[in-house]
């Protein structure tokens, strides 16, 4: 594949035009050798192309076949939740080379792609063959005259723009930035909550291993798992049986390392199941059983029935350790973790959840959290091997603990019911995305956007402008889930929102709107005031 003989085949190398093609971030270098093109495509980080959209044909239109291909890897299509193949590194791939008559003046190379947040307009890349006479061309010259929405664009401000995919929490923080409100009105925990991977991207990695660590560490003191330190304290040999403060330190290290360990392997394999469990989460059914999960998980902390696996931790110790023994230390460390009950379980899996966005969204970072919640819970073992007792007693104050963990379950599992009820019912869009309460303004003539902004500013509205095309992944899921929350649909009732079909950002009249704004993908949004 990698080996050319000179000579024997005309080559060119593929040279992107001149001029400069809206959103393509894709490196693409082609050439005909001999009765076969060979391409070399690079795909920047976290960005890939659709495997089903990556075609060559001759210049009438026909496809060439296939020859060589790298392998692909899956997505999750979130509008039909299931995977797609792309390719999501930099590759090479043969097409053979068997042109029409008529059709071997050039060869077209089509692609599509996009990123986390932003779908690229679909290209096709010209490269011509043979050489063809120039034709003059008569250049109308520039009018001197503006658009009529340009001239009415001269009376607006624009206040903030934002590009990408935005679940509900970070859309209304947007809207809050335009409007001046800049301060979070959503709690730290709320956010975390609804929206992970952006508590992360905006509040930062400190502070959110901050977060875990902390979660980690109040996981010692549910009903769970506090009754049972002094039992496991005793199995392994530490506190007063160590013979030592500093051994007892040792071996309370030892066990919180278990703890730790476990919950970090647990993290790894979950994560990079990768795809599997990326296209799972996608799932209404794996939301429906998480919920149900929780469900059952609440009404165990209401005492509707009784979880107790924690017994078979003292089955496992063994006779009473008098030096304390270190293998036994780590084992019953590691066997805590799997079995810390009821109180324990909602949070591990909501931080398996957690690194597996994080994972995807920013790399091997989100490999470490499950490791740090481990971590978190094992800070307090040493000092409780070494004999300091600064933990509180257990006692009727534990009852309520529970209780609060209970209501606590019920909204996690409310929570990813919503999901599954979400993803079973999605909302239907029409042939342009269209919502009650939008203006649909078509990108090939613009017709009706200066009449639009000019009413706006009549009625002393602000302005929204959401840049759509039906190729874009982002804008449909973003019609389906951001746009139909209540909350959100309550601010943009203040707005004159315009829904702007860029179907072919390259039409002439499209792409001046867009050149103005300087939009680079879709979705992009535009909060516009009047000066």
């Amino acid at each position: 594949m990698n080996r050319f003989f000179p000579g024997i085949a005309l080559l060119l190398y593929f040279v992107m035009s001149a001029f400069a093609q809206f959103g393509d971030p894709y490196a693409l270098e082609a050439r005909l050798d001999g009765d076969v093109i060979r391409l070399e495509v690079g795909v920047p980080a976290n960005h890939y192309l659709y495997a089903e959209n990556l075609k060559v044909t001759d210049a009438l239109g026909n496809e060439q076949e296939v020859l060589e291909l790298p392998a692909t890897t899956a997505i999750t299509d979130p509008n039909t939740g299931k995977p797609k193949p792309v390719f999501a590194q930099p590759f090479k791939a043969v097409f053979s080379w068997k042109p029409a008559d008529g059709g071997a003046a050039a060869f077209h190379v089509q692609y599509w792609g996009c990123n986390d947040e932003v779908c690229f307009i679909p290209q096709t890349k010209v490269v011509e063959l043979v050489a063809v006479e120039a034709v003059p061309v008569v250049e109308e010259p520039d009018s001197d005259l503006p658009a009529d929405w340009q001239t009415e664009l001269e009376n607006f401000e624009v206040l903030e723009t934002e590009a990408g995919y935005l679940k509900a929490t970070p859309f209304l923080r947007f809207l809050d930035r335009a409007e001046g409100g800049g301060a979070d009105e959503v709690s730290g925990i709320r956010f975390f909550l609804t929206d992970p991977v952006a508590f992360v991207r905006e509040s930062g990695l400190v502070l959110t291993i901050l977060f875990i660590l902390v979660g980690g560490l109040a996981l010692n003191l549910t009903p769970c798992v506090l009754p049972m330190i002094p039992i496991n304290l005793a199995i392994i040999g530490a506190g007063a049986q160590a013979g030592s403060k500093g051994r007892g330190f040792a071996l309370g290290a030892t066990y919180g390392l278990g703890i730790a360990l476990v919950y970090g392997l647990l993290g790894v394999v979950v994560v990079l199941t990768g795809s599997q469990f990326g296209t799972i989460q996608a799932n209404p059914w794996f939301n429906l059983v998480i919920a149900i999960i929780f469900v059952v998980l609440a009404l165990a902390m209401f005492d509707v029935f009784h979880i107790d696996l924690s017994r078979f931790q003292s089955k496992m110790g063994g006779g009473e350790q008098k030096q304390g023994n270190f293998l036994v230390a780590i084992t019953m460390g590691s066997v805590a973790a799997l079995l810390a009950g009821a109180c324990v379980a909602p949070v591990v899996i909501a931080v398996l959840l957690l690194a597996t966005n994080i994972y995807e969204a920013s790399g091997p970072v989100g490999l470490t959290l499950p490791f740090v919640l481990g971590l978190g819970m094992a800070l307090p073992w040493p000092f409780a091997g070494a004999g300091l007792s600064f933990l509180p007693k257990p006692g009727k104050w534990m009852e309520y603990v529970k209780y609060t963990f209970g209501v606590g379950i019920i909204f996690f599992a409310l929570y990813y019911g919503h999901l599954s009820y979400r993803a079973f019912r999605p909302a239907d869009i029409t042939a342009h995305g269209e919502v009650e309460g939008h203006l649909i303004i078509d990108g090939t003539s613009n017709a009706g956007l200066a009449d639009a902004l000019k009413q706006a500013r009549t009625d002393g509205t602000p302005v929204f402008i959401d840049f759509w095309a039906s190729w874009c992944k982002n804008c449909q899921v973003m019609d389906k889930t951001t746009f139909k929350d209540e909350m959100v649909k309550a601010r943009l009732e203040n707005y004159t929102f315009i829904k702007y079909i860029a179907e072919d950002p390259v039409a002439p009249e499209t792409k001046a709107v867009m050149d103005h704004f300087g939009v680079q993908g879709l979705p992009t949004f535009i909060v516009l005031r009047a000066k």
